[in-house]
């Protein structure tokens, strides 16, 4: 039964989610690949269901997926060491809250954060804490969402930091801000999601709240095809990604 679940979630990943479908296809050209007989060490902080971790692995690098919710690490285990039968001296998963990343006591390469920010109160500490782990010009790849765009600006706040999202997201110029005092530089940028995404997005939202996973997951494969009339270069888009390199 175990493994028949895991090939359905196989077949079904990343998921219903068109926003983290959009980012599996676009973040990963922006990471580093590992050359023959080189050995790079990479971050997932905050992996979620794993999908920038594996993409990540599959770049013949070394990945340590780490998030705060034990459950989430597990599942993570099954799919990707069990049923995909990936070693776990290649892609391991480890239940750890970011502001304890140093006890980690290991160096990294790059490190991927997609998501995760918007939910910490102390940001600033946790992007000082990634340069106090990555090595010199390593690179640190944050994606959040534009806190400009109406949905999220809008949207509901948790200041308790009990999962929710603590502030809107970020600009390009707050991510300026953000990063330069701590030593990083913006090297590339991107905007995802278009109107188009988000429209059918909320309304898969809903669904899945309201009936479950399975309608959710049917009508983002009716969206699909349709999705190719959002602009490639949203004039506002939902998420913002940068790519920054540690210079001191």
């Amino acid at each position: 039964m175990m493994h028949l679940r895991e090939r359905l979630k196989w077949l079904l990943f990343p998921g219903s989610n068109l926003h983290a479908r959009l980012r599996y296809a676009v973040l990963p050209p922006f990471f580093e690949s590992a050359r023959p007989g080189e050995t790079r060490l990479v971050l997932d902080a905050g992996c979620g269901n794993g999908m920038l971790s594996y993409a990540s692995c599959c770049k013949g690098n070394r990945v340590v997926g780490l998030s705060i919710k034990q459950d989430e690490v597990e599942r993570n285990r099954k799919l990707f060491n069990v049923f995909l039968r990936i070693p776990e001296d290649r892609l391991t998963f480890r239940a750890k809250n970011l502001y304890e990343l140093e006890l980690l006591g290991m160096r990294f390469d790059e490190i991927i954060c997609s998501e995760v920010l918007e939910h910490i109160v102390r940001d600033a500490d946790v992007c000082r804490i990634f340069a106090n782990v990555l090595k010199p010009d390593g690179i640190l790849h944050l994606c959040c969402p534009n806190a400009d765009h109406p949905d999220n600006a809008g949207g509901p706040l948790d200041p308790g930091e009990t999962g929710g999202h603590v502030r809107p997201g970020y600009t390009l110029a707050s991510y300026k801000t953000l990063l330069d005092p701590l030593g990083f530089r913006i090297t590339q940028s991107a905007g995802l999601g278009g109107p188009i995404r988000q429209a059918f997005n909320r309304r898969i939202i809903r669904i899945e709240e309201q009936f479950g996973a399975a309608p959710g997951f049917a009508l983002s494969l009716i969206a699909l095809p349709v999705l190719w009339l959002d602009p490639a270069e949203p004039r506002m888009p939902y998420s913002i990604y940068v790519r920054a390199v540690k210079t001191s």
